[in-house]
C-alpha cells in the first residue's frame, strides 16, 4: 500500500503565497476597471460640458451678431432722422465711413424705405430711379394700395425693389408700436433672408402717441441680413458643430455634425427664434478614451507586478531586495524631478545651483541662471484642452534642452516656468545669445497629436553672475523675467540692480498707502463739466490724489492699481464717495447746485454690500440723490453683465444717476446696454482727440453721439483740450463737455469761486 504524499509547511507556505497573489491580483484588476469606468464617466461629463459651453458661445455670437446689426440700424435711424432727404450717393458716403459692410459682411442691404400709395407710384419711381445696387423692377409684382421701396440705400449684391408692404405685415405694425421691427422671408427668388427694420419720425425724440407718430412717419430704416454668413462667423472656432437657426417657418444652418449627434437650443432674442447646435459628445466608453484605457491597462499591470513582486519576496529575499532597490531608486527620481518632462524640479535645480554657485566661487567661473516663462500658455489649456497643454510642455522641454549643452542644467519648477542653468568657461559672451537661440526655437510650430498646431512664444529673464544663495539669483531671473513681459513679451532681459530698486519701491509705496488713509494723506480735487449748449457748469467729477510725505503730490494711475491688488481700493473707495457727498452736500447748503460723479471701482460694485454703502454715504450727509452720478467703466460692466445690472437696478432705486464712463472702448452688446439702467454716455478721450485729424474717429464719435440720443441717454466728451475739438462737439449736439480747455481740476475751496465766476457762459461758447 503506498504512502500518503507529504505536504510540509514549505508547500503550504507556497500555496498561501499563492492564493495572496491572485487575490491582488483580481482586486487590482477590479480596481482599475472601476477607476477606468469613473475616468470614461468623468470624459462623458465634461465632453457634454464643453459642448454645452461652445453651444452657448455659438449661440452668444450669434446673438452679438445681431445685436450689432440692430445697432447699426437704429444709427441708420438716427442718420435718416438728422437727413430724411439725404441721396443714396450721401447715405453710401456714411455707410463707407462707418465700414458697414466690411465689419458685417452678412449685411446685403441697409437703407431707408417710403411708405408709397397707389396713385404716387409712378412719380415716384420717376424721382428714386434704380441705384445703389438694386435691379430693375418691384418684386412682388401687382397693384396694391400702398408699396413700401427703398428711396435710399446700398446693397452688397444685386436685389431688386422689393415692396416690403407686401412681403411682411411688420412695416405696418412698426408705424403704431415705434419699435424695431424682425422677420425671415423669401424674395421669391429660392433664397431666404431675414430683414429688420425701425421707423423714422421727425423731430426729437419719439412722438408719444400713435396718431402723432403716424403723422411724424418718414419711413423705416431697414436691413436684409444673410443669416448663414453670421452663422459661419459664429461656428467659425468650433470645427464638428452644426448651428441652425428657425423662425417662423424659415430655417437657416451651417457646419456640419456627425450622425446621432447631440443638440442644444437655446433662445435668442430676435425674431429669428432660436438657435440649436449639434455636436458629438463622448459616450463613456472605457475602451475609446485613452485616459481610462491607460487606467485599466496601467491598473491591471501594476496588480500583476505585485502580485509577481508578492511571489518573488516568497521565493527569496535577495530578489525582494533588488526590486525594493530598484523601486525607491524610482521614487527618489520622481522625488527630485518632474513627472511630465522628466525635467529637474524646483528643489534639485535649487541644490544644483547652490553646488554651481560654490564652484563659480572657487574658480571665478561664470555662471547664468535663465528663467522661461511661456507666453499665452493659459490660453492653449483653455481652447486646446489640458492634454494638449500638457504635449506642448514636453515639446518645449525637449526643445529646451536641445538648444543648450550637455553641461547645462534645464528643470521645470512648475507651470510653464522652465529654468536653464549655464555654466562654461566662455559664458560671459553667452547668456543673451543662448536666450535669442531659446526664443528662435520655441517660435517654431508645434505638431500636436490631433493634427492642431500650436504656436508659442517666450519671455527670458537673465541673471548672471554670483548671490548669496541660489534662491536669490533665481529670484534676480524672476524679475528680469517680468522686465521682459511688461516690455511686450517674447523677448529677453537681463536682471539690472535697478529692477530690485523698482520692486522694493514698489513694495514701500503698498506700504505707505496703507497708512495714507490714516495719516489724512488723500485728498479730493474737482473737474468742472460744462454744458455744452450754453457753457454753463453743470456739475463736477471728484478725483483723488495723494499728497506722499516725500514723494510729493501723486495722480490716481500710481497708486490705484495697487490698491486694486491688495483690495485697499474698497476702503480708499468708501471714503471718496463719503467725502464727495459731504462736500457736495454742502455747496449745495451754500445755494450752488451742480451735481458731484464719483468713480467706481471693480471691487467695489462686487461688493454685495456696495448699495448700503452709497445709500449710507447718502443718509450720513443729507446729499440728494439725484445729485450723485456714479461713473462705472464699460469693461467693467461687462466682466459679469447680469450681476452689475443687479447692482445698477439696486443703485438706480436709491434714485442716483448712472453714467457709463470711457465708452466706445469696451465690449458691451446693444443687448446690454439696453438692461442697464443708465443715465449717461461718457465719450472716451481717445475719440476726442482724434476727431481733428481722422475722419474715422470723428465718425464713431458722431455714431456714438447719435447712440446716445436715440436710446435717450445724455451723453458727455472727456479730454476737450482744443476749440476745434469744443466746436465739433458742439455740431454734433453732444450734450456735456469736459477737459482742460475748460477747466482743469480745483481743490475743493477753489470750486465755490470758480462756479461764481463761471456762472455766465464763456466767449468760447457764444
Amino acid at each position: 500500500m503506498d504512502a500518503p504524499a507529504e505536504t510540509g509547511p514549505a508547500s503550504t507556505a507556497g500555496r498561501r503565497w499563492l492564493v495572496a497573489a491572485l487575490a491582488i491580483a483580481s482586486i487590482g484588476t477590479a480596481g482599475a476597471l472601476l477607476g477606468a469606468r469613473l475616468i470614461a464617466s468623468n470624459e462623458a461629463q465634461q465632453s457634454l460640458a464643453r459642448f454645452r459651453l461652445a453651444s452657448h458661445q455659438v449661440a452668444a455670437d450669434a446673438q452679438l451678431g445681431i445685436d450689432q446689426e440692430n445697432a447699426l440700424l437704429i444709427a441708420t435711424a438716427a442718420f435718416f432722422k438728422q437727413e430724411p432727404h439725404a441721396s443714396t450717393a450721401r447715405f453710401d458716403g456714411w455707410l463707407t465711413d462707418v465700414q458697414a459692410f466690411r465689419r458685417y459682411p452678412e449685411i446685403l442691404g441697409v437703407g431707408l424705405i417710403d411708405l408709397v400709395p397707389h396713385r404716387q407710384l409712378a412719380s415716384w419711381l420717376r424721382r428714386h430711379p434704380v441705384s445703389g445696387g438694386m435691379t430693375q423692377g418691384i418684386v412682388p409684382a401687382g397693384n396694391r394700395p400702398y408699396y413700401c421701396l427703398t428711396s435710399a440705400g446700398a446693397y452688397s449684391v444685386p436685389l431688386p425693389n422689393v415692396d416690403a408692404c407686401a412681403l411682411s405685415p411688420m412695416v405696418h405694425e412698426a408705424i403704431a408700436a415705434g419699435t424695431t421691427q424682425e422677420a425671415p422671408f423669401s424674395f421669391g427668388t429660392g433664397l431666404e433672408f431675414f430683414a429688420a427694420s425701425a421707423p423714422v419720425y421727425r423731430g426729437v425724440g419719439m412722438p408719444a402717441t400713435v396718431a402723432e407718430r403716424r403723422r411724424a412717419f418718414l419711413g423705416w430704416a431697414a436691413m436684409l441680413i444673410n443669416p448663414q454668413e453670421l452663422l459661419q462667423r459664429a461656428i467659425a472656432n468650433h470645427p464638428g458643430l452644426r448651428v441652425v437657426i428657425r423662425g417662423n417657418g424659415v430655417t437657416f444652418a451651417a457646419g456640419r455634425a456627425p450622425r446621432g449627434a447631440n443638440r442644444i437650443t437655446i433662445a435668442l432674442s430676435s425674431a429669428l427664434g432660436s438657435v440649436t447646435v449639434l455636436g458629438g459628445v463622448f459616450d463613456g466608453s472605457v475602451l475609446g478614451y485613452s485616459n481610462s484605457l491607460a487606467v485599466l491597462i496601467g491598473g491591471t499591470a501594476l496588480s500583476l507586478m505585485l502580485a509577481v513582486l508578492l511571489l518573488s519576496l516568497a521565493t527569496g529575499r535577495a530578489r525582494a531586495m533588488r526590486l525594493v532597490a530598484q523601486k525607491t531608486g524610482e521614487l527618489s527620481f520622481l522625488a527630485l524631478h518632474d513627472a511630465l518632462t522628466n525635467l529637474p524640479n524646483r528643489a534639485l535645480v535649487l541644490d544644483r545651483l547652490e553646488h554651481a554657485l560654490a564652484r563659480a566661487a572657487r574658480s571665478q567661473r561664470p555662471l547664468a541662471v535663465l528663467y522661461v516663462d511661456i507666453d499665452g500658455f493659459k490660453a492653449i489649456n483653455d481652447t486646446l484642452g489640458h492634454a494638449a497643454g500638457d504635449e506642448v510642455l514636453r515639446v518645449v522641454a525637449a526643445r529646451l534642452t536641445g538648444a543648450l549643452r550637455d553641461e547645462d542644467t534645464v528643470g521645470r519648477i512648475g507651470g510653464d516656468e522652465f529654468v536653464a542653468l549655464l555654466e562654461s568657461s566662455d559664458l560671459l559672451a553667452t547668456p543673451e545669445l543662448v536666450a535669442e537661440r531659446v526664443l528662435e526655437v520655441l517660435r517654431q510650430p508645434i505638431e500636436l497629436g490631433s493634427g492642431k498646431r500650436a504656436h508659442v512664444s517666450a519671455s527670458i529673464g537673465i541673471a548672471v553672475g554670483q548671490a548669496d544663495t541660489g534662491e536669490e539669483l533665481l529670484h534676480n531671473a524672476d524679475l528680469a523675467l517680468y522686465a521682459a513681459k511688461d516690455a511686450g513679451k517674447n523677448r529677453c532681459v537681463v536682471f539690472e540692480d535697478a529692477m530690485q530698486i523698482e520692486a522694493a519701491d514698489r513694495y514701500a509705496l503698498e506700504s505707505d498707502l496703507q497708512e495714507a488713509l490714516a495719516r489724512d494723506e488723500l485728498f479730493l480735487v474737482y473737474q468742472p463739466t460744462f454744458d455744452l449748449r450754453d457753457g454753463t457748469v453743470s456739475g463736477v467729477e471728484a478725483l483723488i490724489r495723494w499728497r506722499h510725505p516725500t514723494r510729493g503730490t501723486l495722480g490716481p494711475g500710481a497708486f490705484i492699481p495697487l490698491a486694486e491688488e491688495s483690495g485697499q481700493i474698497i476702503e480708499i473707495g468708501q471714503w471718496v464717495l463719503s467725502e464727495a457727498c459731504d462736500q457736495a452736500a454742502g455747496w449745495l447748503a451754500r445755494g450752488f447746485e451742480a451735481g458731484i460723479s464719483v468713480n467706481v471701482s471693480a471691487r467695489q460694485l462686487e461688493l454685495a454690500s456696495f448699495v448700503d454703502d452709497v445709500a449710507g454715504a447718502l443718509a450720513d450727509t443729507g446729499l440728494p440723490a439725484e445729485r450723485l452720478t456714479l461713473e462705472i467703466t464699460e469693461t467693467l460692466l461687462m466682466r459679469d453683465p447680469d450681476d452689475a445690472a443687479g447692482q445698477l437696478l439696486g443703485l438706480k432705486a436709491l434714485g442716483v444717476r448712472i453714467a457709463i464712463d470711457d465708452f466706445g472702448t469696451g465690449y458691451s452688446s446693444l443687448a446690454y446696454l439696453r438692461q442697464f439702467p443708465v443715465d449717461a454716455l461718457k465719450i472716451d478721450r481717445s475719440f476726442i482727440s482724434g476727431i481733428s485729424a481722422s475722419s474715422e474717429a470723428a465718425a464713431l464719435m458722431h455714431t456714438l453721439v447719435q447712440l446716445g440720443k436715440t436710446l435717450g441717454l445724455e451723453t458727455l466728451g472727456e479730454g476737450i483740450e482744443e476749440q476745434s475739438q469744443l466746436d465739433r462737439l458742439r455740431r454734433e449736439d453732444c450734450d456735456y463737455g469736459q477737459g482742460f480747455l475748460l477747466a482743469r481740476p480745483l481743490p475743493a475751496g477753489a470750486v465755490e469761486e470758480f462756479l461764481i465766476r463761471e456762472s455766465t457762459p464763456s466767449p468760447r461758447f457764444l
